[in-house]
């Protein structure tokens, strides 16, 4: 009998699948504290999780009997993928699920910002009204410059074009035709940088991605640019991202992921031109389905 350890909420899709199977048996505890993990996984052959569950050399050790670990995610960056190989660990994710579900929130986190929903929501509920405080901006005629034109940047470029929005893109390892398919001007960083109204990343996060966006990229981007990150917390450094939203270079940002998550303390709470979302970009019923339906198969 083949037994398969869930730590990770997963669609209902996914479980109907895997119970099906006659030489699969399931234990799902999508609310295991980390540390009862190791207490139980000895006898199990797979792991199946979300983000929240690490996979470190540690919990490895634990599991002489592991055979894969899967991802029902699209990151593995606190899975020790090094070490999991070592030891003949299959380690599987479900890269391009959530592209749609994390391009949509894109656009979303960027409208609201622009648009001021969020402070204009409050106000309201306030019992106020005053309207003149709450002037946008459009996003028809603008710049929007999109770092890594993967299945999230490519889908992010075509949403921009319906809003009449020149598109440039920055990712060195794109091939040319996949900038010309999405009508994308191919740029290096730093003409992105220096060129958009607004800049969103989606990059995976790596040695190289890790504080690409520091001090001196804002120092080098027009005033009043917008900021979006859905891809990886960590790509862009957020304190100089702080200091830049005070000063006014920075006019608005959306966040869905951080350096830390949860994070302890989060000064941008305070600032009401920025949008926070507590890394969500796959939290749609139908990236779920499609995730668990993978993972699962």
């Amino acid at each position: 009998m083949y037994k398969i350890l869930i730590t990770g909420s997963i669609h209902q899709i996914g479980l109907e699948i895997l119970r099906k199977e006659k030489d699969i048996e399931i234990q799902y505890a999508p609310d295991l504290a980390f540390a009862e993990i190791f207490k139980i996984i000895a006898p199990f052959h797979c792991i199946l999780s979300r983000s929240e569950t690490p996979v470190t050399r540690e919990l490895i050790d634990e599991a002489p009997n592991l055979k894969v670990i899967a991802r029902a995610a699209v990151g593995i960056g606190n899975i020790d993928v090094n070490y999991a190989t070592e030891k003949g660990i299959l380690v599987i994710n479900t890269p391009g699920k959530n592209t749609n579900s994390a391009a949509e929130l894109t656009i979303g986190l960027l409208l609201s910002a622009i648009r001021k929903i969020i402070p204009a929501h409050s106000h309201m509920s306030k019992l106020k009204w005053d309207r003149h405080i709450f002037t946008g901006m459009e996003l028809l005629g603008k710049t929007i410059g999109i770092i890594g034109l993967g299945n999230v940047g490519h889908r992010v470029a075509r949403y921009a074009k319906a809003f009449e929005m020149e598109v440039l893109a920055y990712d060195p390892y794109i091939a040319e035709e996949v900038f010309e398919r999405y009508h994308a001007e191919k740029c290096t960083l730093e003409e992105l940088i220096s060129s958009a109204d607004i800049i969103t990343l989606h990059v995976p996060k790596t040695e190289e991605t890790t504080g690409m966006i520091g001090a001196e990229e804002f120092s080098r981007m027009k005033s009043g640019v917008v900021i979006l990150n859905t891809a990886r917390g960590g790509i862009i450094q957020e304190k100089p991202l702080l200091e830049e939203l005070k000063s006014g270079r920075v006019a608005a940002a959306g966040i869905d992921t951080w350096e830390v998550e949860p994070p302890k303390h989060n000064p941008f709470r305070d600032l009401p031109q920025v949008v926070m979302s507590p890394h969500v970009g796959a939290s749609t019923t139908e990236a779920q389905k499609r995730i668990a339906e993978s993972i699962a198969t």
